[in-house]
C-alpha cells in the first residue's frame, strides 16, 4: 500500500490494490514572512540570526532531518534558469545528490517546485506519479520514501525542502507540518541574509568609492606640493647655484657692490629687499618651504592609511603610482614643460584615443579628477583642444 502528501486533517493512509504512488497536493505554503510569525519563538526563528545563506540552508537541511525522524535531509535553492539546486545535505552517504539540478516538473523536487505545493511518496522509485529522471542518484543513495516543501516568499518559490528515509513508509501529518514551518522560517531567513548581503555590499561600494576619492584628491595635492616643493627648493639655491644661494665671491661682497653699502649686502637685494646673506624674504621662503613640506608628509600619510584601509586603486597591479615615468630624460622634459606625473599619464592615454571615461577608469580616477588633470596639461602646454595637446606634447619629446 502507497500513500500520498495529503492535508493534516485527512486520514493520510489510502487503501490501493497494489504498491501505487498516488501524489495529492498538500495545502500550499504561505509567504515566509507571515507565516513566521505564527512560528512559536522557539521554532527556528534562530535561523534569521545566520545572515548567511548557505548557513541557513545547511541548517535547515539538518533539521529536516532531525524533525522528521528521516535518514537524508536536503535544501535546494532556485538559481539562474529556473531550476533548483541542491546546495546542502544531512546524513547522506554519496554524493550523488550533492549539487543535483532539479528543473521544475522533473521528479518529486521539481512537481514541488512546479505546483508551489508540497508533496511525498511512500516508495520513491515506483511512484508512477513522479518523473524518475534522478532515480540512478535516489536508488545510489538507498532513498525508497521522500517529502519535499516549497520555501515560498509571497508566492514565489526560492527553494525546496526535502526529508528521506531508506525504507517505504509514510508521513504522518506532525511531521509534515514541522516540515511546512521550517519552510516558512528558511525562506525569512533566506531573505534576511540577502538583504544584509546587500546592504554589506552597497556599505563597502561606499567605502570603496569614499578611499577612491580621498586618494584622487591626496594624489593631486601630493602633486601639488611636490611642483611647489621643487620650485622652493630651486629658488633656496639661487642663481648661483649653491645650497644657500650665496654668490661664489670667496665670502667678499659681489662685484658691483652699491658704494657705502654693508660689505655683505648687494647693490640689489635678492629678490627686492633682501640680503644676499639673509633677510625677511629669504626666511618666509624657508618657512613657506617647512610648510609645505609638512603637508606634503600629511598628504603621504593619508595615502598610506588609505592603502592599508584597502582602497581598491591601491592594490598591487592597478592604476598607475607615482614614480612611473621612469626615464630619467623624461623626467627631466617634463619639468621643463611643467607637467605632473598624473598629468603626463593622462595626456599618454589621450594620445592614443582613450576617451576620459576609459582613463578614468584605467588609472583609477574619477571622471573629474581626468578632465582636470587635461584641463592642466593643455593650459601647460597653449593648447586648446585634446588634439592640439598631444601635437604638442609629441614636439616637446613627451610622447
Amino acid at each position: 500500500m502507497d500513500t500520498s502528501a495529503v492535508p493534516a486533517s485527512v486520514p493520510a493512509v489510502v487503501p490501493a490494490p497494489r504498491p501505487v504512488s498516488r501524489s495529492a497536493p498538500a495545502s500550499a505554503s504561505v509567504s515566509a514572512v507571515s507565516a513566521v510569525s505564527a512560528v512559536p519563538a522557539s521554532a527556528h526563528t534562530d535561523l534569521v540570526g545566520l545572515l548567511d545563506r548557505r548557513a541557513a540552508l545547511l541548517e535547515a537541511a539538518r533539521r529536516a532531518r532531525e524533525l522528521t525522524g528521516a535518514d537524508i535531509g536536503l535544501a535546494g535553492q532556485v538559481e539562474a534558469g529556473g531550476a533548483a539546486v541542491l546546495r546542502t545535505w544531512a546524513g547522506t552517504r554519496r554524493d550523488g545528490l550533492h549539487d543535483l539540478v532539479v528543473p521544475a516538473g522533473f521528479g518529486l523536487g521539481g512537481k514541488v517546485l512546479q505546483t508551489s505545493r508540497p508533496y511525498w511518496v511512500r516508495d520513491y522509485p515506483r511512484s508512477r506519479s513522479i518523473t524518475h529522471h534522478f532515480d540512478e542518484p535516489i536508488r545510489a543513495e538507498g532513498i525508497r520514501a521522500m517529502a519535499g516543501v516549497p520555501v515560498s516568499v509571497e508566492g514565489r518559490v526560492i527553494g525546496t525542502l526535502y526529508a528521506a528515509r531508506r525504507e517505504a513508509s509514510g508521513f504522518a501529518d506532525t511531521a509534515l507540518d514541522e516540515l511546512r514551518r521550517l519552510a516558512d522560517a528558511t525562506a525569512l531567513a533566506l531573505t534576511v541574509a540577502d538583504r544584509a548581503r546587500a546592504r554589506r555590499e552597497a556599505e563597502l561600494a561606499a567605502e570603496r568609492r569614499r578611499l577612491d576619492a580621498l586618494h584622487d584628491s591626496v594624489g593631486l595635492l601630493l602633486d601639488t606640493l611636490d611642483e611647489q616643493v621643487r620650485g622652493l627648493r630651486a629658488g633656496r639655491r639661487g642663481p648661483s647655484g649653491r645650497p644657500d644661494g650665496t654668490p661664489r665671491t670667496g665670502g667678499f661682497p659681489p662685484r658691483g657692490a652699491r658704494p657705502g653699502a654693508g660689505a655683505g649686502e648687494s647693490r640689489e637685494s635678492w629678490r627686492g629687499g633682501e640680503s644676499w646673506r639673509g633677510g625677511p624674504e629669504r626666511d618666509g621662503c624657508r618657512e613657506r618651504l617647512e610648510h609645505l613640506e609638512h603637508r606634503l608628509a600629511e598628504a603621504r600619510a593619508l595615502l598610506r592609511s588609505a592603502k592599508a584601509h584597502g582602497s581598491p586603486v591601491l592594490r598591487s597591479g592597478t592604476g598607475v603610482r607615482r614614480g612611473t615615468v621612469a626615464d630619467e630624460g623624461l623626467r627631466v622634459r617634463l619639468r621643463e614643460a611643467g607637467l605632473t606625473r598624473r598629468e603626463y599619464e593622462v595626456l599618454r592615454l589621450v594620445s592614443v584615443g582613450r576617451t576620459n571615461p576609459e582613463i578614468a577608469e584605467e588609472l583609477d580616477l574619477a571622471r573629474n579628477t581626468v578632465k582636470t588633470y587635461l584641463q592642466a596639461a593643455m593650459h601647460k602646454l597653449g593648447a586648446r583642444n585634446r588634439m592640439e595637446a598631444t601635437v604638442r606634447a609629441r614636439e616637446a619629446g613627451l610622447l
